[in-house]
C-alpha cells in the first residue's frame, strides 16, 4: 500500500452500498478538474495478483457517475444521473500498493443525457479508458 497521504481536501465518495465495499475511493478537485484516487489493496486483486478487471470497471463507474451527478446537480439543484451505458477498454494492469487516478469529462450534454469519457491511470501509465452515457434525473425523480 502506498504510504503517501491523500491530498488535502480529498474525502471518500460513494461510501455506502457497493461503492463503500469496493473502496475507499477518495475524491477531490485539482486545477484541471475532478480527481479520484484508489490505493490498490489485496482485496482489489485478481488471481494473478493484479488489479481485478471488475474492480477497474467498478472504479471507472464510480468516477464517471460522480462526475455525471455533479454536472447534473450543477445545472439544476437536486438533480442527478443514472448510467445507461458503460464501455471499457483494458490497457494495462495495476499492482498492489499503486495509487490509481481516475478522471472523467463530460464530452456532450443534452437536456436528458450526458456523454462522458474517463480514464484510470497510475502515473503516466493508462490502465483503462471508458465511455459512458448517463441519463439526467430531474430533482426528486427515482
Amino acid at each position: 500500500m502506498t504510504n503517501t497521504p491523500f491530498p488535502a481536501g480529498f474525502s471518500p465518495v460513494q461510501t455506502t452500498g457497493f461503492g463503500g465495499f469496493a473502496g475507499p475511493v477518495m475524491g477531490g478537485t485539482e486545477a484541471d478538474g475532478a480527481l479520484f484516487l484508489l490505493d490498490i489493496a489485496p482485496q482489489h486483486l485478481n488471481g494473478d495478483a493484479r488489479l481485478h478487471g471488475g474492480m477497474m470497471m467498478s472504479l471507472v463507474s464510480i468516477v464517471m457517475g460522480e462526475v455525471a451527478s455533479r454536472t447534473a446537480a450543477a445545472k439544476e439543484a437536486g438533480s442527478g444521473a443514472k448510467p445507461l451505458s458503460l464501455n471499457c477498454d483494458f490497457v494495462s494492469a495495476g499492482e498492489t500498493g499503486e495509487r490509481v487516478e481516475g478522471r472523467a469529462i463530460v464530452t456532450r450534454a443534452t437536456r436528458s443525457v450526458m456523454f462522458i469519457s474517463g480514464t484510470l491511470k497510475v502515473g503516466d501509465r493508462l490502465l483503462m479508458s471508458a465511455t459512458g452515457v448517463y441519463g439526467i434525473k430531474a430533482a426528486g425523480a427515482k
